[in-house]
């Protein structure tokens, strides 16, 4: 697995690929997309192994919808009560993205949402 210099530097490199993967959903760009998601997972298990996952805390507010909801994400099996607060402000949004909340909600709530992290 590739290493980061230091856990500022995993959440510069999460932040923009949250946001890489949700411009790629947005236009269709599939494969784009996965590679996006694929650095997302290969960060969040870099804090997991460090036990920092709670760091993605911190971009909860960010402003853009792909940081926020991959965050939460990210926080839902340590900090649901974070986390579930901003998954259900995003299911309400009229996009594909609010499809992607509600579905990690549904998931998480049946206990069935498998994290590969």
């Amino acid at each position: 697995m590739e290493q980061f210099d230091d856990t500022c530097k995993a959440l510069t490199d999460f932040r923009l690929a949250a946001a890489t993967q949700v411009v790629a959903t947005e236009s269709g760009d599939y494969k784009k997309g996965n590679n996006a998601f694929d650095r997302i997972i290969k960060i969040f298990k870099y804090l997991k192994e460090l036990g920092k996952l709670n760091e993605l805390e911190a971009l909860l507010p960010d402003s853009n919808i792909g940081v926020r909801m991959f965050a939460a994400y990210g926080l839902l099996s340590t900090s649901p009560k974070i986390a579930v607060p901003v998954l259900k402000e995003i299911s309400q949004r009229e996009d594909i993205h609010s499809l992607t909340a509600k579905m990690t909600l549904e998931q998480w709530e049946q206990n069935t949402l498998i994290y590969p992290f």
